[in-house]
């Protein structure tokens, strides 16, 4: 395989990476509604730890994947645990549900006491899965640093092609996928798209 097809392949699987990535999203936040409401503070909630998780992820491994050696090898790792961990979650919430109680119960009525505590609560979940999807960027980075005339064109491609995935992931996720397969069907789509991406 030549060096200009291994790259287009690469490119494609960071593009599902970021497909498969905001099919957890949707998926999770629907999930953790019906644990702390449909309201915007539980909403925005989710999504900070998400995004907090990426960035987390993007700053440890961007300062460290140069001692990591192959990037490829540690970018294919991150996208299997990323699955696995994916698979585990659906599990997991329920289990959140009587700390969840007891939070409420001891805090609801000081809002931030019971914010921050709910925060603690999801990061304790998301974090590891999200610290890991944010660490794909800085990896695959690294690959594409090693074409030095051509770096910054790969770093915009990657950033391009994993964003129009997440927007095509969302979309889809929201009116097709959860729709038609339901919490556990759409989650297993998206890890075996990190399974194929990691494979």
């Amino acid at each position: 395989m030549d060096k200009n097809t291994y790259k287009i392949i690469i490119l494609i699987c960071f593009f599902l990476s970021g497909f498969a990535s905001l099919i957890y999203e949707v998926v999770w936040i629907r999930m953790l509604v019906l644990i702390f409401g449909a309201t915007t503070l539980a909403v925005s909630t989710v999504l900070t730890v998400f995004m907090g998780g990426l960035a987390l992820g993007s700053v440890i491994f961007g300062r460290t994947v140069s001692r990591w050696g192959n990037p490829l090898l540690v970018y294919a790792i991150l996208e299997l645990a990323i699955g696995g961990y994916g698979l585990l979650i659906p599990k997991i919430f329920p289990h959140l549900v009587p700390t969840y109680q007891i939070i409420w119960e001891g805090f609801h009525h000081n809002f931030y006491l019971f914010s921050l505590f709910r925060f603690f609560l999801i990061s304790v979940v998301l974090m590891i899965p999200t610290t890991l999807m944010g660490a794909t960027l800085p990896v695959l980075g690294q690959y594409f640093s090693s074409y030095e005339s051509q770096a910054g064109r790969y770093l915009g491609l990657l950033y391009g092609l994993n964003t129009l995935g997440a927007v095509l992931g969302a979309y889809s996720t929201g009116f097709l996928i959860l729709p038609a397969l339901g919490v556990d069907d759409s989650t297993l789509v998206a890890a075996i798209g990190n399974f194929i991406v990691g494979i």
